[in-house]
């Protein structure tokens, strides 16, 4: 599977501006305050701007496509915040009710995402792209491009930041109902936060490398390292159902992420 330039750097420039350049406070203000949300929305533009200046060049679809993306993505995350009555009237009941229409930050991804491919195939194709952005072959050439390297870093910054809020907000699995007991302090999710990222990424690059079998060894040393602390548990079988989801999950977005980027 080869995915362009073009939208690769947009998919990019996505990810940077909507996870990793969105503060905290950023986005806890955001939801209450329009000022917020517009200074989220300029500098996902300022984002979009950036990188595509690193592998396309400047012409008046370049601008179409830098605004198109900045006013979209505000106008998306508004309807986020809140639909207003005129619109949410006319959903039926049973959509309303219906646990997908519950799901907003799957909802606002795909909608960020199939509004970004559909300005890639607006505009995409009349942007000049730069020579050393304009050939792909990351698995089939000895020699990379720009656009190979920014493949890999897209499927690791997605595998990071985006997959960690995407199990964490318990879209895919609640996973309140499969572990019982004193909730973690903060200490706690802070560590297994970073344990699922370093997870991730070991993962990741081994993926890409066709290194299944350390794969295996990966998974296997995790669950070593972490049989005692179920056994000392009081509900074992909670405990050991939480850390199989919760693994399972994580491995199963490594897989799909590096599937999708045509990476294995």
């Amino acid at each position: 599977m080869t995915i362009p330039p073009i939208l690769v750097l947009l998919l990019l420039a996505h990810v940077l501006g909507d996870f990793y350049l969105q503060t905290n406070t950023m986005a806890d203000k955001k939801s209450t305050n329009i000022e917020w949300l517009l200074i989220h929305g300029g500098v996902y533009s300022l984002c979009i701007a950036a990188i595509l200046i690193i592998g396309a060049g400047f012409s008046r679809y370049w601008l179409f496509l830098v605004l198109s993306a900045g006013i979209s993505h505000f106008a998306i995350d508004c309807l986020k915040m809140g639909m207003p009555a005129s619109i949410m009237k006319r959903i039926p009941d049973c959509v309303k009710n219906h646990a997908i229409f519950k799901k907003k930050f799957i909802i606002d991804q795909l909608l960020h995402i199939v509004t970004l491919i559909a300005l890639w195939w607006l505009w995409g194709e009349c942007i000049p792209v730069r020579e050393h952005a304009a050939l792909r072959g990351f698995l089939n050439e000895t020699s990379h491009t720009l656009a190979d390297f920014m493949l890999v870093i897209l499927g690791l910054l997605v595998i990071i930041k985006p997959v960690g809020l995407l199990i964490g907000k318990g879209d895919i699995w609640d996973f309140n109902k499969s572990k019982s007991g004193s909730a973690p302090n903060e200490s706690q999710k802070g560590a297994g936060k970073m344990i699922g990222y370093l997870e991730r990424i070991i993962v990741f690059f081994l993926l890409i490398n066709n290194q299944f079998g350390a794969i295996a060894f990966v998974l296997a040393a995790k669950s070593v390292m972490r049989f005692p602390e179920i056994g000392r548990s009081d509900d074992a079988s909670s405990l050991a159902e939480y850390y199989i989801i919760g693994t399972l999950l994580s491995m199963t977005s490594v897989f799909a992420v590096a599937f999708l980027l045509g990476l294995i």
